[in-house]
């Protein structure tokens, strides 16, 4: 008889694969994102997936409970702040001065105050304190607010922080990772790696003012916040931000730009482009019969299209109007003034998919970090008209890369418009975006893949104590040498001193006996 021909053999066989199939033991892993921004969390919610996916059991605690979340993916709702989806309109960005950067700063000051209070008074934190459970691994938003490292102080667990954008200028020293304004663009300021030497002082001020703002306002903000909640008992958040095992960036070389990196910190940009999904008949149509290709537009999930002025509006038709490349646009309302006839609306569409297919020559966008993402994974050309935030770095980067043009809101016109989208279709820029795209698509391990192999190794060494850079420790006066070039330049100063005197000592010696009157003598 033939060993799987037994129906016992086959019982042993089938357990011993699923063990195999399965993780050798299942952690239990908390993720708290206060935020309610819904761009941010496209890139959080495909690694907690991943996660249940491996079998461990992951608790979020965000704005963005699912209908049916899947197996071991249990969600604790957070509610009380208005959701930033589709509430920005285009006024906002008419009057923008040359310190707009600094508004915006404060404006993310803000916002990451509001969600900082809202999270720690609302009974999902207090369900998560209260629980008593002992999670292996915490997985926390690196943005505007580090109010959540108070909880996960007195929940004494190890912690990845999750960065949704490239990292910003407070994050290097938290994780020892080395910032040289020289050729790493700074957030808002609209630079690629190569800049001119007033961009270079731009960029510098820019770098250090925005640190020493962040530790100003919102470390303070999360400090008093935090003792109004929990008493004296947490520590300064600025102690607790050099307690972090590793940092996930939603950026990758081929798009951002290479970048020295430390060891804890891990590139895994494109994290949400897994499953793509069927397009619907009549979209597959609109894409599948463009004879010259299409041209999509789309400004993200925050700004509502439909808010557009009249005149960039009519300047945007009536270019489009002029090119034979299908349009398909993502726009909020029912209609769309004087569209012409090769302009498609919906108010929703399925972006990778539609970059992805073979028919798109270009992608209008307000250069978001997401659509980007696609974009580079996809080998689409874009004209970026950037907003705020790190949209602005975004498009420089693609423009830098020659896979992109950047055309700046305020210079909207019908002639700007069609000069931009004429230079997209070239077949250069088109060679550019496929080599982009190629780089960004071939790696050793895709980035779910990477990112649950670092969430498993954080946990299994306890959180990667022998990868932390002794920098975090270090006093800026140290971490700079200012100390040593200091002792050296005092050095330098008392030995040339020592010759100078040493010198007049001797020449003066020499002078005045050699100007000594002789004595006659009889």
């Amino acid at each position: 008889m033939k060993p799987l021909h037994n129906p016992q053999c086959r019982v042993v066989v089938l357990l011993l694969l699923g063990l195999a199939a399965s993780p050798a033991w299942s952690y239990k892993i908390l993720g708290l994102f206060p935020h309610p921004g819904v761009s941010h969390f496209y890139f959080f919610e495909p690694i907690l997936k991943g996660l249940a996916a491996a079998g461990h059991e992951v608790t979020v605690v965000s704005h963005f409970p699912k209908d049916n979340p899947p197996p071991n993916y249990i969600d604790i709702p957070l509610e009380g702040v208005k959701l930033l989806a589709n509430s920005v309109s285009f006024e906002l960005f008419e009057y923008r001065p040359a310190f707009s950067h600094y508004m915006e700063f404060f404006l993310l000051y803000d916002w990451g105050k509001q969600a900082c209070e809202n999270a720690l008074n609302s009974a999902a934190i207090k369900q998560v304190l209260e629980s008593k459970i002992q999670y292996d691994l915490i997985l926390v938003e690196q943005f505007n607010t580090d109010c959540m490292l108070g909880v996960i102080h007195l929940l004494n667990t190890p912690f990845i922080g999750l960065s949704s954008c490239p990292m910003l200028p407070w994050h290097y020293s938290r994780v020892g990772n080395p910032i040289n304004p020289s050729y790493i663009p700074s957030l808002f300021m609209g630079y690629s790696e190569k800049m001119t030497f007033t961009q270079r002082v731009a960029n510098f001020i820019s770098a250090q003012t925005f640190k020493a703002m962040y530790s100003w306002f919102n470390d303070n903000a999360a400090n008093a916040l935090l003792k109004q909640r929990f008493g004296n008992t947490v520590p300064d958040v600025k102690e607790l931000q050099k307690r972090i095992s590793m940092m996930f960036v939603n950026q990758h070389y081929s798009l951002s730009g290479p970048k020295p990196l430390s060891s804890t910190v891990v590139e895994i940009g494109g994290v949400h482009i897994q499953e793509f999904k069927e397009l619907d008949p009549e979209l597959k149509q609109l894409l599948d019969t463009a004879d010259h290709g299409v041209i999509y537009i789309s400004w993200g999930s925050m700004i509502r299209a439909e808010t557009l002025p009249d005149d960039k509006r009519d300047a945007l038709l009536s270019a489009l109007g002029s090119l034979k490349q299908r349009i398909i646009w993502k726009w909020e309302n029912e209609t769309l003034p004087n569209k012409p006839s090769n302009v498609y609306i919906r108010k929703w569409l399925p972006q990778k998919e539609i970059l992805c297919h073979p028919k798109v020559r270009v992608f209008m966008s307000h250069g978001g970090l997401m659509g980007t993402s696609e974009t580079a994974y996809c080998g689409v050309p874009v004209v970026a008209t950037p907003m705020y935030g790190d949209q602005y770095n975004n498009a420089a980067a693609m423009e830098h890369r020659g896979m992109g043009v950047v055309l700046p809101y305020e210079q909207i016109t019908r002639d700007t418009v069609y000069e931009s989208l004429k230079k997209a279709l070239e077949p250069t820029t088109m060679e550019n975006a496929k080599q982009v795209s190629y780089s960004y698509r071939n790696r050793p391990m895709t980035p779910i893949q990477t990112a649950v192999w670092w969430c498993e190794h954080v946990i299994a060494t306890g959180g990667l104590p022998l990868a932390k850079s002794h920098s975090t420790e270090l006093p800026w006066y140290v971490y700079h040498l200012l100390d040593v070039n200091i002792a050296l330049h005092a050095f330098n100063i008392v030995y040339h001193l020592c010759w100078f005197w040493l010198v007049k000592r001797v020449c003066c010696r020499g002078v005045s006996a050699f100007s000594e009157p002789k004595v006659k003598t009889n």
